[in-house]
């Protein structure tokens, strides 16, 4: 490689020739959380793992101290982070330069893994049960000690989107509609979009509709007759899953990922790809593609595969593309905003598509990675938590219990 480095707008130095960044070569560890002394295996100690567009002064980051198991739940906005740990607690790093981290503004990024505490609400105990981010926001969905659950933002509104003059309330509560039936039970965020879902099956939808107009309101989006699952998001697209494991989708398929034959739909339409009777174990969802995991360990891709994140020859696939990795079965699937990552059965770590920053973790001179290639030093660890965001994978390792691949299955002799 040779010593030509700029610096650019992430604040990494990187070369302009090859496009790598020594961001992507995990050497250094930065303990940013207390350490529990008593911990003396490393590979049994729980770390993030980050690759992308971040801070420079996060690389890899202990989370010693914080009991069995800490993290809950990971969401990664566009260029900010939280993580929901045990007992309660939020933690989060990245940009804050519209409250999207609930920073006071004048912090305009969090380089460090920062506290992140709640303060719009004069209550002595609350839980919390569901996080989101959006673009340039974050949810968070709180039940009081009354069992009311309520969606704090963090964030601030525009004033004036010409000009861009935030008010300047970090934190502020979410003004739901008053006729909602049942109890908020998840949010989903993507950009600009919000989604709650209620008890009673209802979904509502803010921000930004599927056409692109903007909504300053949530407005019933449909209320289904079954219960809900699941829901995923995309840039023009919702997918839902039931607990019947029906699959239902609206929005613009342009690109053919949501199943049904036209190019948009206002309404939900039954996912129409059924596999052979197979299973689906698990669905994952980018910008405009998304990935199909079934419970024989197999997977396809389908929709937009302009970074090749289908792994497909055309710039759309129309149909689910079969993504073979040594002809290992898939234990896990993951989607950012057009590239992914997988997990096999025998505990190996792939990511393929766009390679922005060094965010499939390794080091690349292409604009995308068309086929899975193995993040080598992830072989030896156990992978407990992924996710992965616009421009940025967290990877959390932990204690071999806590595994998304237990020991005794990689153990296992192939057939």
């Amino acid at each position: 490689m040779k010593n030509c480095f700029r610096k650019c707008c992430c604040a990494v130095f990187c070369c302009t020739c090859c496009r790598q960044t020594p961001l992507n070569i995990i050497s250094e560890q930065t303990m940013l959380l207390p350490k529990n002394e008593a911990t003396k295996d490393e590979l049994e100690t729980e770390q993030l793992f980050i690759y992308g567009s971040i801070p420079s002064e996060l690389r890899t980051v202990l989370l010693e101290g914080y009991g069995p198991n800490p993290v809950k739940k990971i969401v990664c906005g566009k260029y900010h982070s939280l993580i929901l740990l045990t007992e309660n607690r939020l933690i989060g790093f990245g940009l804050n330069d519209f409250g999207q981290l609930g920073l006071p503004l004048e912090t305009k990024e969090a380089k460090n893994i920062t506290a992140l505490n709640i303060s719009i609400l004069n209550l002595e105990a609350f839980d919390i049960l569901d996080i989101a981010a959006g673009e340039d926001f974050s949810l968070i969905l709180i039940r009081t000690p009354d069992n009311q659950n309520k969606i704090i933002k963090f964030g601030t509104s525009i004033i004036n989107k010409y000009v861009q003059i935030p008010n300047t309330q970090p934190q502020s509560l979410e003004k739901i509609p008053e006729n909602i039936n049942g109890n908020i039970n998840k949010i989903i965020a993507f950009e600009k979009r919000k989604i709650f879902c209620t008890s009673s099956n209802e979904i509502y939808l803010s921000g930004c509709d599927f056409n692109g107009m903007e909504i300053d309101e949530y407005i019933l989006l449909k209320k289904f007759e079954t219960n809900i699952s699941n829901i995923f998001l995309q840039k023009e697209g919702c997918i839902v899953q039931d607990i019947n494991d029906e699959f239902f989708a609206l929005g613009d398929n342009s690109y053919r990922e949501l199943g049904y034959r036209s190019g948009f739909s206002d309404e939900f339409k039954p996912f129409r790809y059924k596999f052979d009777n197979k299973k689906i174990k698990k669905m994952a969802v980018g910008a405009r593609h998304i990935l199909i995991l079934l419970d024989t360990g197999e997977l396809f891709c389908m929709g937009d595969n302009s970074e090749n994140q289908c792994c497909a020859t055309t710039s759309t696939c129309g149909f689910p593309n079969k993504v073979e990795i040594n002809n290992e079965k898939i234990v896990d699937c993951y989607a950012g905003y057009n590239h992914n990552l997988v997990i096999t059965e025998s505990g190996s770590v792939y990511t393929w598509g766009n390679t922005d920053n060094g965010k499939l973790g390794y080091l690349e001179d292409k604009v995308s990675q068309e086929k899975p290639k193995e993040i080598l030093w992830m072989k030896i660890r156990c992978i407990n938590h992924v996710c992965l965001g616009s421009q940025i994978t967290i990877i959390v390792t932990g204690k071999k219990e806590n595994a998304i691949v237990k020991e005794d299955a990689r153990n296992e002799p192939k057939i």
